[in-house]
């Protein structure tokens, strides 16, 4: 199954600016996993966007509660998803001379 998340989030503070590292570093952890399928972030810093795969809606919502910022998120809603489309991304052709 897919979900979309929306994460509100408050105004900057010194506290999530601390855990902006870790943060980066879980998310990239749970792309390579497969876990999840997109991640952004708004502008203003008050908006997450992302795209979960899960199994089922409670797998999806624990994996949005591992996230570092969890502790600050200010509302939380998600669909669930038909389909999700995205570019493929392919590695550069090797050429061997």
């Amino acid at each position: 199954m897919i979900y979309m998340f929306q994460i509100e989030l408050p105004d900057p503070n010194t506290d999530i600016e601390g855990l902006v590292s870790a943060q980066r570093k879980c998310i990239a952890n749970l792309l390579s996993e497969g876990k999840l399928l997109a991640y952004s972030v708004a502008s203003n810093l008050h908006t997450i966007w992302c795209v979960v795969l899960a199994h089922n809606e409670k797998e999806a919502m624990d994996i949005v509660a591992s996230f570092p910022l969890q502790k600050h998120f200010v509302d939380v809603t998600y669909q669930k998803l038909l389909l999700h489309n995205t570019t493929p991304t392919t590695l550069p052709e090797i050429f061997l001379n």
